[in-house]
């Protein structure tokens, strides 16, 4: 997802550029000199513009003037200004020189450094200017997305919560009407009543702490190994370095759930579910597969991506641009990898 949405955003970028050269040489073409030669000056004005567009857009913006430091923004800014002009003009001298014999001494430098400067520095602040508006309007639009998904999270959440907490009371009633002699129903019907709890109470917050979560997936996934014979595999792997971070609810559950909805049911082979959590470094990775009926893979993977286009969508608005979400899928084995950016 992370890969096709930065496809296109440099071929936009490409796109765009093409369109100001272009722009550029109609509008600064003259009768004086050729078209070839106008195209000549538009490239060299071109590649530093964009040097100093996208050096400021993605360095001197958010590591300088978004952290205040300002002294600093303007001292790099005005160096990188400098040394992009002094480039674009040796830059030109060598092409004069080479493709048109004019010598770097019949040309006024201190005029040609001035007229270089000003337009490289006008074109790189129009430009700055508008990414930082476009960049806006996109930011107040994710805004008010996030906000509108608030509202209707918690307006399903309260239409959903009568008969949730029905169930879980009628569950804590029951478990005390088994007989004490029988520990596994009393195990399993405690476990389903921790899963109720935490989606009632602990998931009303915008993050948990990721050790709730793990339990809530444990307490899953031993109620679902319940309904499984000898010819399933599940192994569950998380790593000690899991733990001390907060990350949004719900997160890995729609990675597991579909793993045991779609795992294949073979009677003569083993059906294999594997779980991997690990944190490094402020990264979260996920990783979940399932093995496939070959007759079914097509129809599972297809119900899986409806699932997974889903939590696509909560990750777009909870942590755009600090996650990747990596789909595998063949006849034998269908694979998620999640890797996400908590801090």
């Amino acid at each position: 997802m992370i890969q096709a949405t930065g496809k296109r955003n440099i071929l936009l970028n490409v796109l765009l550029w093409a369109a100001l050269y272009v722009f550029w040489i109609f509008v600064f073409q003259n009768a004086t000199i050729t078209i070839s030669r106008t195209m000549q000056i538009e490239f060299c004005y071109l590649v530093f513009i964009a040097a100093n567009f996208y050096f400021h857009l993605y360095v001197a913006i958010p590591r300088y003037l978004n952290t205040k430091k300002y002294g600093a923004f303007l001292l790099v800014s005005m160096i990188v200004l400098l040394g992009t002009t002094w480039l674009r003009v040796e830059v030109v001298l060598f092409i004069n020189a080479i493709f048109y014999n004019i010598l770097p001494a019949q040309i006024n430098f201190g005029s040609l450094y001035f007229n270089s400067l000003l337009n490289i520095f006008f074109w790189s602040l129009c430009l700055i200017a508008a990414a930082t508006i476009v960049d806006r309007i996109r930011y107040q639009q994710y805004t008010l997305l996030v906000e509108k998904e608030k509202v209707k999270n918690e307006l399903d959440f309260l239409r959903a919560q009568n008969n949730p907490h029905f169930l879980f009371n009628a569950l804590n009633s029951v478990y005390f009407q088994i007989d004490k002699s029988n520990k596994d129903a009393r195990g399993s019907l405690m476990r389903l009543s921790e899963i109720l709890r935490y989606q009632l109470y602990d998931c009303n917050t915008e993050q948990v702490p990721i050790d709730k979560e793990i339990i809530f997936l444990e307490n899953y996934i031993e109620l679902q190994k319940l309904r499984l014979n000898a010819n399933y595999n599940v192994v569950v792997n998380i790593g000690k370095d899991v733990n001390g971070f907060m990350i949004a609810p719900m997160l890995i559950m729609p990675l597991v759930e579909n793993a045991f909805k779609y795992v294949s049911h073979y009677a003569d082979s083993i059906n294999q579910i594997e779980i991997i959590l690990n944190y490094e470094g402020g990264v979260l990775v996920c990783e979940v597969a399932n093995s496939v009926d070959k007759t079914a893979a097509g129809q599972s993977t297809e119900n899986s991506g409806i699932g997974l286009k889903n939590l696509g969508r909560r990750l777009d608005l909870l942590y755009r641009g600090r996650y990747e979400l990596h789909i595998n899928k063949d006849h034998q084995k269908f694979a998620v990898k999640l890797i996400l950016n908590v801090n």
